[in-house]
């Protein structure tokens, strides 16, 4: 394939974030890619320069009007690659192409550590299918497991990238939790309602252990809770604030940020915490694992799934040592500007584009 032979991406909008979005318009602007995006009319999506056709609503693995209506964009957009970000999206994607003579090829994107069913036939239908040409997964860890079941060669993985001037707003406008005279600010963030991987009962557990050695404490929690945790969280050191939509703003003026989840993806708030210089108390899972730094300059620290205890004592080890709070917190800004920089998600794409597209050409 030429220079002039940009890569002509069709991105299957269902389930895609904004990350994902501003990387696929930088490959556009840049003129890395001619990217035409496949939503819903009523979708408020980030388009921008990018181009925008309209398809019903995706639904399940097989929505038979979104199937046929992804096959007449296919045969009238001619793209060489079709990026399905979930599972129903690249269902629709294999069976939209089916027995075309002039397929485009599938990249699929996996975000989650949840297990894979090798014997349950939906999945073949998606994830395990062979006409899927590559998966994109967001962390090693799913890499290294998806390749239990899908070669090697067909996975590559690469965390989302992430940039301080996403909380530019949130650190100008900071959101005050607790009082003046608390010794330990803590922070949470996250949908735990219905939810009890989260690990939310471990977090007010340890709130509870600092508490009783006389610590004074202030946990805030944004985001839905359920009424159990409600009902046995300490009114005195708890503050529940449910959803709200300026979660990110509560990030400043917490001491430490906690993620007590015992499975997780990659959380991005983890990214947005660092962002924002505050060090993190984390659970040693994969995918949450990878986003922080350990080792002789860490910006946070690692503790075993469950136990509250150890998080305990990692949160008291960060929020009562100054020296320590001040090295991470130059550790966690440090981290994402090094490791999480757009300009090398979108380099990570163009490169795998280029390949598949260059590849799928030279079969026809």
């Amino acid at each position: 394939m030429t220079k002039k032979q940009k890569p002509k991406i069709l991105l299957l909008s269902h389930d895609c974030d904004l990350v994902l979005y501003q990387t696929f318009k930088v490959l556009n602007d840049s003129d890395k890619a001619e990217v035409t995006i496949a939503a819903p009319d009523e979708a408020v999506l980030p388009v921008d320069s990018m181009k925008r056709v309209a398809m019903p609503i995706i639904r399940s693995k097989f929505t038979f009007k979104a199937i046929l209506e992804l096959r007449r964009i296919i045969k009238a957009l001619h793209p060489d690659i079709i990026f399905a970000v979930s599972t129903s999206a690249l269902s629709t994607a294999i069976q939209a192409t089916r027995c075309l003579r002039h397929a485009p090829a599938i990249v699929g994107y996996r975000g989650t550590q949840a297990h894979v069913h090798p014997f349950d036939p939906t999945y073949r239908m998606a994830l395990l299918n062979k006409r899927v040409t590559h998966i994109v997964c967001e962390t090693d860890d799913i890499r290294q497991y998806l390749a239990e079941y899908i070669p090697s060669e067909r996975l590559s993985g690469r965390p989302k990238p992430f940039m301080r001037q996403w909380v530019q707003n949130a650190m100008a406008h900071p959101v005050t939790i607790g009082n003046d005279n608390d010794q330990i600010k803590i922070i949470y963030i996250g949908v735990t309602k219905g939810r009890p991987h989260k690990g939310l009962a471990v977090l007010l557990k340890a709130s509870e252990i600092l508490a009783d050695e006389g610590l004074k404490i202030s946990l805030t929690v944004v985001g839905e809770a359920g009424a159990d945790d409600i009902q046995s969280a300490r009114k005195d050191i708890v503050t529940f604030t449910g959803n709200r939509p300026d979660a990110m703003h509560y990030l400043p003026g917490a001491d430490v940020f906690a993620l007590p989840s015992l499975r997780d993806a990659s959380p991005r708030v983890i990214r947005e915490a660092q962002a924002c210089g505050i060090p993190c108390v984390v659970s040693d899972i994969p995918g949450a694992r990878d986003l922080i730094i350990t080792g002789d300059d860490p910006s946070g620290i690692l503790v075993p799934p469950g136990d509250a205890q150890s998080m305990a004592q990692a949160i008291k080890d960060i929020a009562l040592n100054p020296e320590t709070h001040t090295r991470m917190s130059v550790a966690a800004l440090r981290n994402i500007d090094d490791n999480y920089a757009m300009a090398d998600y979108v380099e990570y794409f163009d490169t795998l584009f280029h390949k598949i597209a260059e590849k799928s050409r030279r079969q026809y």
